[in-house]
């Protein structure tokens, strides 16, 4: 009777939880109740009570723990809501609170030989995670007798918790590595080997001394996987064709990887064999992939240039399309023997370098006089489909798709302005900007209004060789007005000169417009500032219905947020593959070093964070990622500044009492440097 009353209380809290929650004493002195179903299901009805207030709920827990319950139904409950507690807090007790899990590793460690195997996971995944630096050894044994006798998905499981040990500990990587390539030459389904693979690219990115025995592994494994593959490709077999495709994709990720790393090895030559036997064996998609990773290896080893030359002509014959332009594009630029060309277009990807608006723009200018109408479309598809599909699979440099779309009949030139916000490479079509030379970069568009505000404003900043192009994107959201001539006003200072204004000529209720600024940037290096805006405009009334406005109207102005001209607007990001000798390349003709004291930063990865948004240039060698548990750290930034004069920076962080930066700056213009270092 007690027991159907509880269960019976538990669901009328979903109607009347007050009028249950007055009877929570009663409860109470159930949980001591000697039956066991009873203090279970008052423990139940408890926690339903207490549950929207963690601190109530934690301290019923706590509670129970130190007086013990009878019933072994109410124990599972009480694990239930412990377990319930910690997940919100986003961590494990094992990584959080190693301590206090340690008392029981001589338990965990007998449960490892538990019949029952999903036990014998979870011990010793949580033993991964609060065992000493000494037990590993000894852990990764036991750890190699069960795998075989369970499954993909625990399998899985173990190989993370191994992933976060090598986080713990960096100086078992070697120990770890050769566990986990046992592991990779098992049997095993994709997402089991995928884990493997994932775990083995984390220690060699974190151990140079690990880099060259993973990528032997992980070489080792696509050559043996290749055997695998020739199982799965029976068109009857839709399954296991499925399955290939995912071993193919992971084999591309392989591929890719050792273009990425393999050129940095004292040994690269060794990795070769490895890359090209996939060109000869595999299908279009992993080829394609190889032979990205051929180009990588010619753009960084000089003295294997000629050797990858001729590889890459063979593919050039390939019956794949795709194999076949990424052969000839390759092979062209490496021919070239420019480290500028490489780096654009094989180390940084093409596909990101490649400007399709300027690809139409030549187009035009190609054709003779009265050309037809050009349009560009580029669309990138990879990542929408739901499954692994042919462009999916290729790696390194994803496939772009350009639709060239020619109409015969010509068309007259459109007006100068824009209803929306024009590609960069348009604004040489307004007359004003047609004499400013060549668009060297656009930033991100900065909001200089609220978005819920009458008007809304966002800012480009256009860099040119010599002058900035504000672009203001502007929308009325009164549909009771029509405003007419609007021009942002920037307030001029003594160093940045504003030459012209465009304004757009109407902005109806809810439709984009653009009004531009044009401002002259000053000589030397005080290239920032702050630019204070406001948005003028002449209003007229409409009807909201039609959208007929007034004849007459009034002048208004608006002001705006003020507008940051920073040193990211004169710099380009570039990558440089090897920092070390790109910084001897320049040379210390224009090396400027000054010492920084960011005491509003509290910790080393903030830094860098702020470093790299401000200065806009492109963290080399992956310094962009600071350790755990460091103390100092040292940042590699390589750009372009304005003008096209490469600039590196070197800045050696050290944590004590905020951060202290020691920053030097190398650069082929003096100019550059100064404005790096005085940022």
């Amino acid at each position: 009777v007690s027991s159907a009353a509880l269960v019976s209380s538990l669901h009328l809290t979903k109607q009347a939880f007050d009028v249950v929650k007055r009877w929570v004493n009663e409860v109470q002195e159930s949980c001591s109740n000697d039956s066991i179903m009873v203090q279970y299901h008052a423990l139940g009805l408890l926690y339903h009570l207490r549950k929207k207030d963690r601190l109530a709920t934690s301290k019923m827990v706590t509670k129970f723990m130190k007086s013990g319950m009878k019933s072994p139904f109410a124990y599972c409950m009480l694990i239930r809501i412990a377990s319930k507690l910690l997940e919100e807090d986003d961590s494990g007790v094992a990584m959080k609170h190693p301590s206090a899990v340690t008392a029981c590793n001589l338990d965990l460690e007998n449960l490892i030989t538990d019949v029952n195997r999903s036990i014998a996971t979870l011990a010793i995944t949580t033993l991964l995670k609060t065992g000493s630096e000494s037990s590993v050894d000894r852990l990764m044994k036991q750890i190699s007798s069960f795998m075989s006798e369970i499954s993909d998905e625990f399998k899985v499981v173990v190989v993370r918790a191994i992933s976060a040990l090598c986080q713990k500990y960096p100086r078992q990587h070697s120990v770890m590595m050769s566990y986990l390539a046992s592991m990779l030459r098992a049997e095993g389904g994709f997402e089991y080997k995928k884990a493997i693979v994932e775990c083995i690219i984390s220690i060699l990115e974190d151990s140079a001394e690990s880099k060259e025995s993973g990528l032997a592994h992980l070489c080792e494994f696509i050559e043996k996987a290749r055997v695998l593959f020739s199982r799965y490709w029976d068109p009857l077999i839709k399954q296991l064709v499925a399955m290939a495709v995912l071993f193919l994709l992971l084999a591309t990720k392989i591929i890719h990887l050792l273009g990425r790393e393999g050129p940095k090895t004292p040994n690269p030559s060794k990795y070769i064999r490895f890359i090209y036997n996939r060109v000869i064996l595999e299908n279009e998609a992993v080829r394609a992939a190889a032979v990205s990773a051929l180009a990588r290896f010619g753009a960084q080893c000089d003295d294997l240039r000629e050797s990858i030359l001729s590889l890459l002509s063979r593919s050039m014959m390939d019956e794949d399309d795709e194999v076949r332009d990424r052969a000839t594009f390759y092979f062209h630029t490496l021919q070239q023997q420019q480290k500028a060309l490489n780096s654009a277009y094989i180390l940084n990807g093409w596909f990101k370098s490649v400007s399709v608006p300027a690809l139409e723009r030549c187009l035009q200018q190609y054709f003779p006089p009265n050309p037809p109408c050009i349009s560009v479309l580029t669309s990138r598809k990879a990542k929408e489909q739901p499954t692994a599909s042919k462009q999916e699979i290729y790696a390194g440099n994803p496939p772009v798709v350009c639709h060239i779309r020619m109409v015969v009949n010509p068309i007259p030139p459109t007006s100068p302005h824009f209803t929306s916000s024009p590609p960069p490479e348009q604004l040489s079509r307004i007359p004003e900007f047609g004499v400013l030379g060549n668009l060297f970069k656009s930033s991100d568009a900065v909001e200089l209004t609220e978005s819920e505000t009458e008007y809304v404003v966002k800012c480009t900043k256009h860099t040119f060789p010599h002058h900035l192009v504000l672009q203001f994107d502007c929308t009325n959201t009164l549909n009771d007005q029509v405003l007419e001539d609007v021009t942002v006003q920037v307030e001029q200072s003594d160093a940045f000169e504003v030459i012209a204004y465009v304004p757009c000529p109407s902005l109806p209720y809810n439709q984009p417009g653009v009004a531009y600024a044009c401002v002259a940037i000053p000589e030397g290096d005080e290239v920032t500032t702050t630019l204070s805006c406001v948005m003028k405009f002449r209003v007229k009334d409409c009807d909201p219905n039609t959208g007929e406005a007034d004849d007459d109207g009034y002048d208004d102005e608006y002001v705006l947020e003020d507008l940051d001209i920073v040193v990211a607007d004169h710099v380009q990001k570039v990558i440089k593959s090897n920092f070390g000798s790109s910084w001897d390349e320049l040379g210390d003709g224009n090396e400027l070093e000054d010492t920084y004291a960011l005491s509003s930063l509290n910790t080393l990865q903030d830094a860098v964070r702020d470093i790299i948004k401000y200065l806009g240039m492109q963290a080399c060698e992956r310094s962009d990622k600071v350790p755990d548990g460091k103390s100092s750290h040292s940042l590699f930034l390589a750009g372009v500044y304005r003008g096209g004069h490469d600039v590196l920076a070197r800045a050696k962080l050290v944590l004590k009492d905020g951060v202290t930066m020691q920053l030097t700056v190398r650069s082929s213009d003096a100019e550059a440097a100064r404005v790096v270092t005085s940022a």
